[in-house]
């Protein structure tokens, strides 16, 4: 009787363990997570990895999340028992004929770094550099290294994600009653003024400012220090 016990909770304790044991992640875990994924978001994937590419241990389920502002390309993370990250071309459907479209778009580019740094790690001028990336860019992605360096990151971070402003202590880009550079886009043509924070805001934000010559209250987003793009009249 303790014999048939010992068999029966082998059957069931070993399958527990082994969903917690770590392993190395190969191509089509990768494939798989994508899928079921972008499946969840209402989108077909096909992604073209190797199924015996061989990556790194984990032993949790893989997150994916969407990479530079959409899903053609995604970040694919282990949480456990080192955080590690890739980005992966999802290849979601139509995006075959988006791609031909897209040889006479200019390639946009983000601050990567050069180096894989740890949390509280203060960025220096050569830990950074500007790599090509897909044109679905967001504002949440660094284009100017300027930008970063000297900034304290508030995670490790490899060099196969971009930085964006969640990684990074915050900071203010633009102070309140700082003078700005206020960037407006006129059909294709960009005209620059002066302008006057009206409240603090850190890159990506939008926040309300005040033209200096015609004191017309304007809203902005923050694209780099004391220099905002307007997007549209306040509606105070």
């Amino acid at each position: 009787m303790h014999h048939l016990l010992a068999i029966i909770c082998g059957l069931v304790v070993l399958p527990l363990m082994a969903v917690s044991e770590p392993r190395v992640i190969n191509g089509e875990d990768v494939r798989q997570a994508i899928v079921e994924r972008l499946t969840q978001a209402g989108e077909l994937a096909a992604p073209n990895v190797l199924p015996e590419k061989q990556f790194y241990v984990c032993d949790q389920p893989l997150e994916v999340q969407p990479a530079f502002g959409g899903w053609r390309s995604v970040s694919v993370v282990c949480p456990s028992p080192v955080e590690w990250a890739i980005v992966v071309r999802a290849q979601v459907k139509g995006e075959g004929l988006a791609g031909v479209q897209g040889n006479d778009v200019p390639a946009a580019q983000a601050v990567f770094l050069n180096r894989p740094l740890r949390r509280g790690d203060r960025i220096q001028s050569g830990d950074v550099e500007l790599r090509p990336i897909d044109p679905l860019s967001s504002g949440s992605i660094f284009a100017d290294p300027d930008d970063v360096i000297g900034r304290v990151l508030t995670q490790s971070i490899t060099t196969r994600l971009p930085l964006m402003p969640r990684h990074l202590l915050r900071e203010w880009a633009v102070e309140a009653e700082d003078t700005l550079s206020l960037v407006i886009l006129r059909g294709g043509i960009q005209v620059v003024s002066t302008g006057v924070a009206l409240e603090a805001g850190q890159f990506g934000d939008t926040i309300r400012v005040s033209n200096a010559a015609s004191g017309v209250e304007l809203m902005g987003k923050v694209v780099g220090d004391r220099k905002v793009e307007i997007v549209s009249k306040s509606l105070q």
